[in-house]
């Protein structure tokens, strides 16, 4: 299969060829793009460029709309993976279609200051048919917002929880690899929502560098940590809270100006505080890391560097199925090559299209006392993949994922992953 998997995705690559906070986080990570763009063009000269008009209208997005009641903003996302999994020592290999997932974005601002964003993923296939498996339709956000002051603004309804860097900006548009890392699935769980309320702002005042924070109270995990899932199990009902506790999360982050757009940087701090277990019993604390460094070398090289460490620590006895701590951490480094004519710029692909090399270095332990309780603990991965973003809402990719697993074989696999990801 793997040969068969690699021959499908090169003759992929080798064809001619979002909710303001979350549409927002997209149109940041593709602001390059946009600031290179020319000026939006009059209705004459759009008229004169069918395929430039095309393409910039993608580039933006769906759109917005202006109505009686506010003004709506539409966007969203698709993907679609194809996946090889090669087991060591006798496993069973597999090779199947996964992460069917269709994810609308809207953002409805009432005012200037008032808005409600709303993020709906459809995984799977969608709910309710019996043939389907590990499908659903879920809210990953319903944040009602009210933005008053770049300094201090408040949030309530479904919070996407602020922890590191991946949960804050998971959109599979986003990244130049389809299968997300340990650390972001297993430590803290990944898309990780949950209801609640909160205050956000930043600070900009001080020269050379910027300040923003984001403060939130939800009805934090339960204590079904295990040393296979992690924090897979620990997420909590929409409606119910088993101890009547809160948790506390907190993310600060500090980027630099260096008065370039050579260089570019920011880093964040995340910490969290919540009992977990019925009868509030079990205390947890974390704390994580994460940060990104993007270097534009020359007109059409860059290299952009991506990390994130999670660390969690509950307060109770473990043994080899339930762990007392648990942390993991990833490193993307992403390498951009552009060697398309100037002339094709916003005509047959975007303002920035670009080939990326991309390698990942990830480590997870899911039960701090044993070494090797389960399948899924205490492994190291590497990756190594392709990309081909034409635009910056459209990625193709080709990845190859080794797992080595400490202490055990059933947890040592090669993965080959053939994905895409549309943006609208």
């Amino acid at each position: 299969m793997r040969p068969l998997a690699l021959t499908l995705l090169a003759a992929t690559l080798a064809a001619p060829l979002a909710c303001q906070d979350r549409t927002e986080e997209i149109r940041r990570a593709m602001e390059p793009a946009q600031a290179a763009s020319p000026a939006r063009p009059d209705a004459a000269e759009a008229d004169s460029g069918p395929g430039e008009n095309f393409i910039r209208r993608w580039e933006r997005g769906a759109g917005e709309i202006d109505s009686p009641v506010g003004k709506f903003r539409l966007g969203g996302y698709a993907s679609l993976h194809h996946k090889t999994i090669e087991k060591y020592n006798g496993g069973n290999s597999t090779n199947f279609f996964d992460s069917i997932r269709v994810v609308p974005q809207m953002d409805w601002e009432v005012t200037d200051w008032l808005e409600f964003a709303i993020e709906i993923e459809f995984e799977g296939g969608g709910a309710g048919a019996p043939y389907l498996s590990n499908n659903y339709i879920v809210l990953e956000y319903a944040e009602a917002r009210a933005t008053p002051l770049d300094e201090l603004n408040f949030k309530a309804g479904i919070l996407l929880v602020n922890w590191g860097r991946y949960n804050r900006n998971h959109d599979d548009i986003l990244w130049d690899l389809a299968d997300r890392p340990f650390a972001t699935r297993l430590i803290v769980p990944g898309t990780f929502m949950q209801p609640g309320a909160g205050v956000y702002g930043s600070f900009n005042q001080v020269p050379f560098i910027s300040f923003n924070y984001d403060i939130a109270v939800t009805q934090g995990l339960n204590s079904n940590f295990s040393s296979n899932d992690g924090s897979r199990n620990a997420r909590t009902s929409f409606r119910v809270d088993n101890n009547d506790n809160k948790a506390l999360w907190f993310h600060m982050g500090l980027v630099p100006d260096f008065g370039t757009d050579i260089v570019t940087a920011d880093i964040g701090a995340s910490f969290t505080y919540q009992q977990i277990a019925v009868g509030n019993r079990e205390s947890l604390r974390g704390v994580g890391v994460d940060g990104g460094l993007k270097f534009k070398v020359v007109e059409r090289f860059g290299i952009d560097v991506t990390g994130e460490f999670s660390r969690l620590w509950i307060n109770r006895s473990s043994s080899p199925t339930v762990p007392n701590g648990l942390w993991g951490w990833f490193a993307d480094v992403l390498f951009k090559f552009d060697p398309f004519p100037a002339a094709w710029r916003e005509k047959v692909f975007g303002a920035n299209p670009y080939i990326g090399l991309i390698f990942r270095l990830e480590q997870n332990d899911l039960n701090d006392d044993y070494k090797g309780a389960a399948a899924s603990d205490d492994r190291f991965a590497v990756t190594i993949g392709l990309s081909f973003r034409p635009i910056s809402k459209l990625v193709l990719r080709l990845e190859w994922k080794n797992t080595q697993a400490r202490n055990r074989d059933d947890g040592d696999e090669n993965t080959y992953v053939i994905s895409t990801s549309i943006g609208f």
